[in-house]
């Protein structure tokens, strides 16, 4: 008698839905790791003209500016109150982080696609075990 188990075939299903919800949770603190790898500075406002520039910045975006004829990148990040920021050296480490952890991620996930496309091939509910 040939019994199926409904979970051994929806197991990478569950796998891939833990590590991808996991992965959402990362997007900004995720951000900041790599901002700080690559050697942004986090900074409290100090004043009320810097606390009016902080309170106008969108909220986890990358902002870039000439300063004084250098060119300076800011990171808000309200959850701590703060803004990382890095000059171009900074910016150029910190995309060459950000291609490096999508490249990563491409492969993870290319890596699961070829995993089950090699589980999908025994058909429906028929481990090898059968």
């Amino acid at each position: 008698m040939k019994t199926s188990w409904p979970g051994l075939v929806l197991l990478p299903a569950l796998v891939l839905s833990i590590l991808l919800a996991s992965c959402a949770g990362l997007g900004s603190s995720g951000t900041i790791n790599t901002l700080t790898a690559a050697g942004f500075k986090p900074r409290t406002p100090q004043n009320e003209e810097q606390q009016a520039i902080y309170d106008q910045m969108e909220p986890y975006k990358l902002y870039n500016k000439m300063v004084r004829g250098k060119m300076l990148y800011a990171y808000k990040d309200p959850e701590q109150g703060v803004v990382y920021i890095g000059g171009d050296a900074e910016n150029e480490r910190y995309q060459q982080y950000a291609m490096q952890k999508q490249i990563a991620r491409d492969q993870r996930v290319a890596a699961e696609m070829a995993w089950d496309a090699r589980w999908s091939a025994w058909g429906p509910y028929q481990p090898w075990w059968y």
